[in-house]
């Protein structure tokens, strides 16, 4: 396994990855795993994939779990390996907010997600700063892509060493 790709809920499948959800049934046969997303040592071992993607899934975390977690996963990066982190980026939507761009039920939806089920609501939240300084204070990573697009954050980083 070189490659994982990690859903929470709704999230888009990659055919050239392992997809690990918390929530596949088996329904999704082949093409999705039911799995802890939090602790990936079941499904590799350390310094293991070349990539490992995680679109919109660190905003479900718990806030008080959220560092063991990005540990977790970036401890399954090798050398030259990429984690690409994704998810809604708490500084534009404070800011959308307070000059009053979106009224606070949109800003609640965007920093809550849709509360339909228990499991849908978010947990946490970040900025794409902060999620940069942590990768680059903690890890011999290199940031290698980091883009705001409206409310959503994706942050890529390279491991060096």
């Amino acid at each position: 396994m070189e490659k994982i790709n990690l859903i929470y809920g709704k999230g888009d499948v990659l055919h050239t990855h392992v997809n690990i959800n918390p929530f596949a049934n088996d329904a999704d046969g082949e093409k999705i795993i039911r799995g802890d997303i939090s602790n990936l040592d079941k499904y590799v071992d350390d310094a293991e994939l070349s990539e490992l993607v995680a679109q919109d899934v660190i905003d479900y975390i718990p806030i008080s779990e959220t560092q063991k977690t990005l540990n977790n996963w970036i401890s399954k990066i090798r050398i030259g390996g990429t984690i690409i982190l994704g998810g809604v980026d708490l500084l534009e939507s404070c800011k959308a907010l307070s000059l009053r761009q979106i009224d606070t039920l949109e800003a609640n939806f965007i920093l809550h997600g849709t509360q339909e089920k228990p499991y849908l609501v978010r947990k946490s939240s970040f900025t794409c700063s902060e999620l940069c300084d942590y990768i680059k204070e903690n890890f011999d990573f290199k940031i290698t892509k980091k883009r705001v697009e409206s409310y959503s954050m994706v942050v890529e980083a390279r491991r060096l060493s």
